[in-house]
C-alpha cells in the first residue's frame, strides 16, 4: 500500500471539515470571533520518547494527549492538529492502522480532529510529530509569567506514577512488584496522561500562571518562577504521590531520594499553577465540583529560584530539577 492509499484509508476518516478530507495541501480554519489562536508542537523520537519497536495506539494516544496538555494549561480549547509520521516504509502498513485507532480514540474524547500533515519513509528511528491548534478568548491565555508574591502554588493529579509506568513499559524491574490496580495506574499514567481539557474551569477562573508537569515538578515550577521574576517555595510533604508510588519509595534503600526521583521524572502532565491566596477556599470548592484532584503545595515569594522544604522546614538538596533536552 503506497503513501496515498495509507492516508486515504487510515487518516482521512480522522479529518475534520478543516482538513478538507486530506485532499488538499493545506487546512482551512477560521477561528471564532474575539479569540486568539494557540499553537504547540511536540515530537516523539523512537528510543527517546517511547520504547523502540512500539508504534501502535499507545504511542499515538500519548503523543496527542501530551500536546493537548499544552493547550489546556493555557486555558484553551483544542480544535485540530497536523501530524507528521516518519518511519521505515516496511513498517507503515503494519503499524499505521493501530496508530490511527489511537488517534481516533483520543480525538473523540477531547473534541479535536486531524487537519493534515505528512508521511515520509526513513531508515532511522521513527519520529512522530504533532502541531496542535487551539483557541482561547482574546487576551485569556494563561502565561507562565503572571505569578506574584503572595500567590499560592497548586498542582493537579499525582506525581511519579508515570515514572513507574515508564519502567514497566521499558521492562525495568520494579520492587515491590505492583498489584493489578497499581499496574494499570502506572501504565495508564505513562501512555494515557490526563490533560485538563475538560477540567480547566479552575484554571480559567483563578490561575495567575500555569505550566504542565512534563519536565518534572521543580523544573516546571522554575519555568513559572523565572518567567514571573519571583521565587517559589514548595513543601515536600505536601507533594501528591499516589499510595502505590509511596509504597514503592518506602521500599527503596533511600526512600527520600526515591521520592525525589518520583517528583523529578516528569511526564505526569498534571498542571502546576499559581493563584491568589484569597481564592484558596473557592479553588478547593471549584475543584471538588469539577471532581479535579488538586493539592496546595507551596507559595510565591520575592527573589528567584525554587526551594523545596522538608518536614522540618529546612531546604532540601535537590541535584536534579527535571528533564533537560540535550
Amino acid at each position: 500500500m503506497n503513501e496515498f492509499d495509507l492516508i486515504a484509508k487510515y487518516f482521512a476518516p480522522l479529518a475534520g471539515t478543516e482538513g478538507l478530507g486530506l485532499k488538499d495541501d493545506t487546512a482551512l480554519y477560521q477561528p471564532a470571533p474575539h479569540h486568539d489562536l494557540l499553537i504547540t508542537t511536540d515530537s516523539f523520537v523512537e528510543g527517546v520518547h517511547f520504547p523502540a519497536g512500539m508504534y501502535g495506539a499507545d504511542v499515538a494516544e500519548r503523543l496527542l494527549r501530551t500536546n493537548l496538555s499544552d493547550i489546556a494549561v493555557k486555558g484553551g480549547t483544542p480544535r485540530g492538529y497536523q501530524l507528521s509520521v516518519s518511519m521505515r516504509a516496511d513498517r507503515m502498513e503494519q503499524w499505521i492502522p493501530a496508530f490511527a485507532r489511537g488517534l481516533e480514540t483520543t480525538q473523540a474524547e477531547f473534541g479535536c480532529s486531524l487537519w493534515g500533515g505528512d508521511t515520509t519513509a526513513t531508515d532511522g528511528p521513527a519520529v512522530f510529530s504533532i502541531t496542535l491548534i487551539g483557541e482561547v478568548a482574546q487576551g485569556g491565555m494563561i502565561r507562565r509569567s503572571g505569578a506574584e508574591k503572595g500567590d499560592d502554588i497548586w498542582v493537579s493529579g499525582v506525581l511519579g506514577d508515570a515514572m513507574l509506568g515508564c519502567r514497566l513499559v521499558t521492562s525495568k524491574p520494579i520492587s515491590p512488584v505492583p498489584t493489578g490496580l497499581e499496574l494499570f495506574a502506572y501504565e495508564s499514567a505513562y501512555w494515557r496522561p490526563e490533560p485538563c481539557v475538560k477540567d480547566k474551569s479552575v484554571l480559567e477562573r483563578y490561575a495567575t500562571a500555569s505550566a504542565d508537569v512534563s519536565d518534572g515538578l521543580l523544573a516546571d515550577v522554575k519555568h513559572i518562577a523565572d518567567s514571573s521574576a519571583v521565587s517559589v517555595t514548595l513543601n515536600f510533604d505536601a507533594l501528591p504521590i499516589s499510595m502505590g508510588a509511596e509504597r514503592w519509595a518506602e521500599a527503596q534503600e533511600d526512600p527520600a531520594t526515591a521520592k525525589q526521583d518520583l517528583v523529578s521524572f516528569g511526564d505526569d502532565y498534571g498542571v502546576v499553577f499559581s493563584a491568589k491566596a484569597k481564592d484558596r477556599q473557592a479553588i478547593f470548592d471549584s475543584a471538588r465540583r469539577a471532581k479535579l484532584k488538586i493539592t496546595l503545595v507551596g507559595s510565591v515569594l520575592e527573589g528567584a529560584g525554587v526551594t523545596c522544604l522538608d518536614v522540618d522546614s529546612e531546604p532540601m538538596l535537590w541535584p536534579e530539577t527535571g528533564y533537560l533536552h540535550k
